[in-house]
């Protein structure tokens, strides 16, 4: 998918048309009211910054560019969290409905009564409809739970939608399966409400930091006065400007990071199969020819920095160079299996999953091979190697066991054997262990969410402390023009 440029939302009819993706009215009347505080705001700063006009009009031109991404962000912000809300409690009505009812038409017809307005109920209407109504369809049931799938683009939806397919099909007492799902949805809730809350304590970290950087920027303004008055040099004023703009672009840049989807899945661009195969085919001994091949130009430089300078200095800073290049390789393979490892355990519980309601109606060797078509990045490769060696021998205990085996996680391993014991016919009820399976599964997920939320809070500190980098910048312009007025002055006064 192309990704959209900032620009184009400068025209006031591509703006109210986004805008109304997300059921915001952006009339004429707000515009102008928003363009007008971008003017207060900017001759405020330019009153502070003690800005002649064409420094403040330009402060004025970069908050008028800016404007909409942030007009734009407030509102996907508070579009997303509706959904999120929308979504969860949906989620938690159906499956209470489909365990009272039994059925998907008759758990639509309940849920529908409960979210009775808006375009939700329009959508399960729809859903309703098409199955009362539709003569010409083999799966009228999954068609319909697709209307509403499309209307939340989440994958824990559409996991849902598929189990109760496959339970409605099978028969029986799902109802065990039914709480675990949703303490499943429960535990997600609560981890997503903690990560909005993480964002928003972020988010203000960063608005202090913007504005404690330009208010510490100020003092030097307003600290010295009379013959060693900075603020009217160009160079001071431009640097005003510059400390304004780029503020404004970290806040720009921070509020678009915070502002997700808290129910459609991230695209997972991160090139993660191509790091595991680097560390599947990793061979040291190829390797470690390369890394010696490396260090002989730097050996080559330090033999002879040492014999020029005859300094020891030299050499032991050589020697540390050189065994780095001579080891860069271990390094390297050591760094990208750990973050194989760490992609693994965020990951592996959302395949297990996939797995798990796949076999409400599959063995297990099917629903592996059926749950590739959605297999995250970093286990395509080991699951096609499963599926291989269970083609040679289906009955084989060895490839559960062999699989990411040189990972050593332990809740991988557990839930390899539990699989390989639902497939040879020895885990007894078969209900009663995708049961076990799935309850299982809902604490690994909830470990490896926590770590990707990590990861997510982790990324955006960075913003925290860009503004102390450029306050620093700003500062030493100052500085050096106070510096230089002060020597002026000195000059002219012997």
């Amino acid at each position: 998918m192309k990704k959209k440029s900032g620009i184009k939302y400068l025209r006031y009819r591509n703006l109210t048309q986004e805008l109304a993706k997300y059921g915001y009215e952006y009339t004429p009347k707000k515009a102008l009211f928003a363009y007008g505080m971008i003017v207060l705001v900017a001759a405020i700063f330019g009153l502070l910054y003690k800005l002649e006009l064409p420094y403040i009009a330009a402060i004025g031109i970069i908050g008028v560019i800016f404007s909409p991404m942030v007009i734009l962000q407030t509102m996907k912000g508070r579009y997303h969290t509706t959904m999120f809300t929308l979504a969860n409690n949906y989620m938690e009505q159906f499956l209470y409905s489909f365990k009272r009812n039994g059925t998907v038409l008759n758990a639509l017809i309940e849920t529908a009564t409960i979210f009775d307005e808006g375009i939700f109920h329009e959508a399960l209407e729809r859903a309703i409809e098409h199955i009362r109504y539709t003569t010409d369809s083999e799966d009228p049931e999954r068609e319909a739970l697709d209307i509403v799938g499309e209307f939340f683009h989440c994958e824990r939806i559409d996991a849902i939608h598929s189990f109760v397919i496959g339970a409605q099909r099978r028969g029986g007492d799902a109802g065990g399966s039914i709480v675990l799902l949703a303490k499943n949805r429960a535990m997600w809730a609560e981890r997503v409400m903690n990560l909005q809350k993480e964002f928003q304590i972020v988010k203000r970290n960063i608005m202090i930091a913007l504005v404690a950087t330009m208010l510490i920027c100020i003092l030097p303004l307003y600290l010295l006065g009379g013959d060693l008055d900075i603020s009217s040099i160009p160079l001071c004023q431009i640097s005003a400007v510059v400390l304004i703009g780029i503020c404004m672009l970290i806040y720009v840049k921070a509020d678009k990071k915070l502002c997700r989807s808290w129910i459609e899945k991230e695209v997972d661009s991160t090139g993660m199969d191509k790091k595991y195969l680097q560390v599947r085919d990793y061979d040291e001994v190829k390797e470690a020819k390369s890394s010696q091949k490396m260090a002989i130009i730097p050996v080559i430089l330090f033999i002879g920095a040492f014999i020029y300078f005859k300094n020891i200095a030299v050499l032991v800073a050589g020697v540390v160079v050189v065994l780095f290049f001579l080891n860069q390789h271990k390094i390297g393979h050591s760094l990208a299996m750990k973050k194989v490892a760490r992609e693994i355990e965020k990951q592996f519980p959302n395949w297990l999953m996939e797995v798990a309601l796949l076999l409400q109606t599959d063995n297990v060797q099917m629903a592996i091979r059926k749950s590739m078509d959605s297999a995250p990045e970093v286990l395509v490769y080991a699951l096609e190697d499963l599926i291989y060696q269970l083609e040679e021998d289906p009955n084989a205990i060895e490839p559960y066991h062999r699989f990411l085996k040189e990972y050593r996680n332990p809740d991988v391993q557990s839930a390899m054997k539990m699989l390989y014991a639902l497939s040879s016919g020895n885990a007894g009820d078969v209900t009663k262990q995708v049961e076990e399976l799935i309850d299982r599964n809902n604490a690994m997920m909830d470990k490896a969410e926590k770590l990707e939320q990590e990861d997510k809070i982790a990324g955006m500190k960075v913003y925290i402390l860009l503004p102390s980098l450029l306050a620093s910048f700003k500062l030493m312009v100052d500085m050096a023009l106070l510096l230089v007025v002060f020597l002026q002055n000195l000059t002219f006064g012997m």
